[in-house]
């Protein structure tokens, strides 16, 4: 076990712990971002999936612990904090496995889009998630819901993330989609990391165009089902293989 696997060990040991002790938090966030640098100078800036995936586990605890002293966003921390735990648990597998090297270039603007598409959308996602339901509960049972967060604040955090994390996965998408066309000749293939980034964007998509037709469950449902999507993506297909450089052979 090399040093990033020891840093990263200790960071997702710290984020569990933060679940009961939150002063933990920070110190399992620090060391994810530090197994991430770690990689990196050993292996190479984004060689495998297991950098972005502690880069993100580490900027998601950190905007979750910006939340500890809002209790009315517990829930939207809590569900920050296990994405980190889930990220962290996966580039522990992930860290034994570099994948192929990439254009630099392309990895900067590539991965980096994507990097920023998962973590404003983690938020942005979650918040709208928070701010459907309880936009249900203010016309089912309104006196329930005052001790709820605010529907204003949630909404504002919805709309600034989502927007930020559609434009970023656009991005993404679009520059991982040119170099398939020109490395493989064709943009889009059967390929599951491919058709669940894609579908992702496009339920995105859909949502932004019914966003105003979309009420309580079915906005949530929808929202969560493009995450699922752009999550499966990131970690669940490069299980069951690819073309993509991303790919772990297992």
């Amino acid at each position: 076990m090399n040093l990033a696997d020891l840093m990263a060990l200790g960071g997702v040991v710290g984020l569990a712990l933060s679940l009961f002790w939150p002063r933990a938090l920070h110190l399992g966030a620090l060391l994810y971002l530090a197994a991430a640098l770690a990689d990196a100078l050993a292996k190479g800036v984004f060689s495998g999936p297991a950098q972005p995936a502690l880069l993100l586990g580490g900027f998601l605890a950190l905007r979750g612990e910006s939340f500890l002293l809002r209790p009315w966003m517990a829930p939207l921390r809590r569900y920050l904090l296990l994405l980190a735990l889930l990220l962290g648990l996966f580039a522990l597998k992930a860290l034994e496995h570099p994948g192929e090297a990439l254009p630099l270039a392309l990895t900067l603007l590539h991965g980096g889009a994507f990097l920023l598409a998962y973590l404003a959308l983690a938020v942005g996602v979650g918040a709208g998630v928070m701010c459907a339901l309880q936009d249900l509960r203010l016309r089912r049972t309104p006196e329930k819901a005052l001790q709820n967060a605010p529907l204003w604040s949630l909404r504002r955090l919805e709309l600034g993330y989502l927007r930020v994390g559609y434009l970023a996965a656009t991005l993404g998408l679009g520059s991982g989609m040119a170099w398939a066309w020109g490395y493989f000749g064709s943009p889009l293939a059967l390929d599951p990391k491919e058709l669940s980034a894609f579908l992702g964007w496009l339920s995105l998509t859909f949502y932004f165009l019914l966003e105003e037709r979309l009420r309580g469950l079915s906005r949530a449902g929808l929202l969560l089902l493009a995450y699922a999507l752009l999550l499966f993506a990131f970690l669940g297909a490069p299980f069951l293989g690819s073309r993509h450089p991303s790919r772990l052979p297992f």
